[in-house]
């Protein structure tokens, strides 16, 4: 994986905001602020320990969206005293020829507006570049959520948009520049003012912070170059609602489904993370730097039997043999892993994981890449 493992960047994250035997957003509103390196540290442990280098692989991300061509326009607002400025003051699109859509920003307009005060927002960045994507993937697989990440970038000390919640679960994660967060300790309480004791900091690169729906919060400037990501989910993509909407309509009651149902309906989803194994598919090549991941968006289902597994991904059943259980296990962890590392780790022969590999590049349940 290029720049940084997102996976185990999201992992570590995510049991940081959370409680013994829980994660977001059941934790609350929660803090992760990362240690500082200790002076007993070699270079090579601070590297791999600080959070500087995600957030740079990140932040560069943000700068690559901003200079790419032909991006959506709505993709970008630009959002002043609370209110949206017009488009056409700071950016100019065109369709040209093959009807390709060329935008690009005015930065003369762009650059003056921010140093005002105004909020420079990005929808939907995980589009717009790898690194972003992959994050996003991570979260979304671990907390069995549909995600989606939005940027900010601000360089005065007011806020944008002043009191208010969001109808759905977020994490922050500070990539430049300090900003200062308010939120309701009353969680869930679409409040206009915030209660007493309520979190009140000021976020430095590398923080993350767990705000759950419908909690009301402030966000505003320090006076320099800040940019943070929103990262919204929806635990179990709004399966829950469903449930009860449909014993609404049918006028049954009965008990909210557990973990395991809805963990099971996911995976009967068809949702798919991004990536193509068109090569490893075609030809059946991996090389050592092939990086192979699970091709769904939600974990699968594995059921196991005397002699076969029964594996449940984006609503297909695939029976397996049942030697294949310690690799299939590995695999659906969610993480991206090398041809190497996955020989190394797992408990078939070379020959045996090859064919595995293929077969499920082929069918689409393994994503091969490089």
């Amino acid at each position: 994986m290029t720049g940084f493992d997102a996976y185990a960047y999201a992992q570590r994250l995510l049991t940081a905001l959370g409680e013994p035997g829980t994660l977001p957003p059941a934790s609350g509103v929660r803090l992760y602020e990362p240690p500082a390196p200790r002076p007993s540290d070699s270079p090579a442990d601070t590297a791999a320990h600080s959070p500087a280098a995600p957030a740079e692989t990140l932040l560069a991300g943000v700068w690559s969206a901003l200079a790419r061509p032909g991006a959506l326009a709505t993709n970008f607002r630009l959002v002043e005293s609370g209110r949206q400025v017009d488009r056409s003051r700071w950016m100019r699109s065109r369709v040209g020829d093959g009807e390709v859509l060329h935008t690009a920003l005015v930065p003369a307009y762009l650059h003056s507006a921010i140093e005002r005060g105004a909020t420079l927002v990005i929808s939907h960045l995980e589009a717009l570049d790898e690194h972003v994507m992959l994050l996003c993937e991570a979260v979304e697989y671990q907390l069995h959520a549909r995600a989606w990440v939005n940027c900010y970038i601000t360089a005065g000390d007011t806020s944008a948009f002043d009191v208010h919640s969001d109808d759905h679960d977020a994490l922050i994660l500070q990539l430049l520049g300090r900003k200062h967060w308010q939120v309701d300790s009353r969680v869930g309480a679409r409040a206009r003012d915030l209660a007493p004791g309520s979190l009140d900091h000021v976020l430095e690169p590398g923080t993350c912070l767990s705000v759950p729906r419908d909690t009301a919060h402030r966000v505003s400037g320090t006076g320099e170059l800040t940019v943070h990501l929103t990262i919204g989910y929806e635990p179990f993509a709004d399966l829950r609602e469903e449930a009860l909407a449909a014993q609404e309509l049918l006028g049954t009651s009965a008990p909210a489904p557990d973990r395991e149902w809805l963990a099971t309906r996911l995976a009967m989803r068809p949702d798919r993370r991004a990536g193509a194994s068109l090569r490893s598919a075609l030809t059946g090549e991996v090389g050592d730097s092939t990086r192979i991941r699970w091709a769904s968006r939600f974990p699968p289902k594995v059921r196991t039997g005397d002699d076969h597994l029964v594996v449940i991904t984006m609503g297909r059943r695939f029976r397996l043999d049942r030697r294949l259980a310690a690799t299939v296990s590995l695999l659906s962890r969610g993480g991206a892993l090398s041809w190497p590392d996955l020989v190394a780790q797992s408990d078939l022969p070379a020959p045996d994981l090859h064919a595995l590999v293929r077969f499920g590049a082929r069918n689409d349940f393994l994503i091969c890449e490089g």
